[in-house]
Parts: structure tokens; C-alpha cells; sequence
């Protein structure tokens, strides 16, 4: 299960990891797309599905960390509903604008910003995502600058209407990104992760301009709660073996996302940290979605 709409991140790795999983599992994988609520109508229907290690769910820092720290209620519990099966790849962001903002560096969008407020707007995936807590980092970093957050049900539909000019700017993963760089339909500006990217070393990184403006998302598996330790474990040499083989790890890296593989154990402690620090994140700048 891919819990976000066709033509986002998650999308796009499951789909080049999916063969390679059919292979070692020696089955056919089939990768469903559900949106929605960020992420948590999909993974909710795989914590209710029965624990035989026929459904698992391609999971993110948003449906297994970010909505935990920024949702008052759940219709599953990230940890207690799930069992790990490996921390599959960590994935890049950058912030892009639309060709017609006239800022080329984070210094000049935030003078922007200051110089007319409330002019400039920001897609995301949805409220309580990523790009959405990193975004108003930056607003914050940035001396309290009003730009005005317009979230959407995935990443594909935001990117048609950043594209379009609808909307001025996006923080978004790199795999979905650089494309329409490539194109000219958008414009880099920095990206978000504590280093340069090797896909794009010529971009700062936002955090050159404002310290502390970091965020680097990620995908795991996740199987339902109560799915036996030795289920686990074939599901784990599979994704494992997948994202570990040459050709899928170089696809992966072309799209800007790095390829891990883990222990479920790993996954696990991985999890718990990553709920813990963002929902520190998200108390200092006041997000929180109903």
C-alpha cells in the first residue's frame, strides 16, 4: 500500500523497488495507491488488515512520525498498530519557486517576503507534513515572514498548480522536483538536509542562510501489529535485498532518494526518535491540525 496519491515520493520508490521485491519474494507485488489525510486513510487500512504479511504499508516520516506530533487524533497508533520491517531509503528536499518569484536565493525570498508580505504563498502535501513544518521554520528563521501555507491531498497535485503558477513555492523532495528543474518550469532556491546534495552539489543549503532550517524525510515498511517475528523477517531479506541491489539503488540515488535497508529493530528505535524530535519541532512552531 502506497498511502499518497500517484506521482509523489512514495509512489515513485515503491514503484522502483516493487519489481525487485516480486522477485525475491517470488510473487507478484502490487502497489496500491490510497491517499488521503495525510497519509493515514492508507496506512490505517493496512493496521486493520490481517497480520499474514500479504499487505504492508510504504511508509513515511508523515504516517509514522510527523502526524503523531501534529494531529490531535489518529485513526491508528504509529508504533503500537505496526510492526517494522526496515527503514527503506532517506529522501531529499529542496526548496523550489515558481520562475516568475524573482528571489534565486533563500536571502532574497526572505527579503521578499518582508518587502510584501502576505504576497507569496506555499504548497505542501498537506497540513502537518514535512515541507509544512520545514516551511514554517523558515518563516520563523526568517524573522516571522507571512507567507500564507495552501496545503493539498498529495504532492502531484500541488506540483501541477506550483507549475501552473498558482501557487509561489514549495519545500519538496528532490526525486519529485528535479525534473521540472531540468525543465525550467521551476526554479531551485537551497535544500533542506544538513549537507549539500550530491544530485545537486551546486545548491546551498537552506540552513547556510538560516541555521537550524533542516529536515530530511524518509520511507519505511511497515507490516500489521501481531504479524509473526518469521513473517517479519522474509518480508525484511526481501525490502532489504531490494533496496540493496545496483540497479535499484542507482535509480533510487537518480531520483534523489538514498537507499538504507535495516533491521526491523533498527526501524523501531529509528521511529520513536523521529516521533520525539518532531513533536518537539512542531510544539516551538505552533502546528497542530485538528
Amino acid at each position: 500500500m502506497a498511502p499518497f496519491p500517484p506521482g509523489g515520493s512514495v509512489d515513485l520508490v515503491a514503484r522502483i523497488v516493487q519489481p525487485k521485491v516480486a522477485e525475491l519474494l517470488g510473487g507478484a507485488v502490487v502497489v496500491e495507491n490510497r491517499g488521503g489525510a495525510g497519509g493515514m486513510l492508507g496506512s490505517e487500512q493496512v493496521a486493520r488488515s490481517a497480520p499474514d504479511g500479504s499487505t504492508v504499508v510504504w511508509g513515511n516520516i508523515a504516517t509514522h512520525a510527523l502526524n503523531a506530533a501534529v494531529y490531535t487524533r489518529m485513526p491508528y497508533d504509529p508504533v503500537a498498530d505496526f510492526a517494522p520491517v526496515t527503514l527503506a531509503a532517506q529522501v531529499e528536499f529542496m526548496l523550489a519557486v515558481h520562475p516568475s518569484v524573482p528571489a534565486r536565493t533563500v536571502a532574497e525570498l526572505v527579503a521578499l517576503a518582508k518587502a510584501e508580505p502576505g504576497k507569496l504563498n506555499y504548497g505542501t502535501a498537506g497540513a502537518g507534513s514535512l515541507p509544512h513544518l520545514l516551511t514554517e521554520m523558515l518563516k520563523r528563521a526568517g524573522g516571522g515572514l507571512q507567507i500564507e501555507h495552501v496545503p493539498y491531498r498529495g504532492g502531484g497535485p500541488m506540483l501541477v498548480d506550483l507549475q501552473a503558477g498558482h501557487i509561489s513555492m514549495t519545500i519538496a523532495d528532490v526525486a519529485n522536483i528535479l525534473p521540472l528543474l531540468q525543465a525550467g518550469r521551476l526554479r531551485g532556491i537551497a535544500v533542506a538536509g544538513a549537507e549539500r546534495s550530491a544530485v545537486l552539489p551546486d545548491l546551498p543549503t537552506i540552513a547556510e542562510t538560516l541555521p537550524g532550517v533542516v529536515g530530511t524525510a524518509w520511507h519505511g515498511i511497515f507490516a500489521p501489529a501481531r504479524t509473526p517475528a518469521d513473517t517479519v523477517k522474509r518480508l525484511n531479506a526481501a525490502f532489504v535485498g531490494a533496496v540493496r541491489d545496483a540497479d535499484v539503488q542507482q535509480r533510487m540515488r537518480a531520483a534523489g532518494t538514498v537507499p538504507v535497508g535495516s533491521t526491523p529493530e533498527e526501524l523501531a528505535d529509528f521511529q520513536r526518535a523521529e516521533i520525539t524530535k518532531w513533536t518537539e519541532i512542531a510544539r516551538a512552531v505552533g502546528a497542530k491540525v485538528e
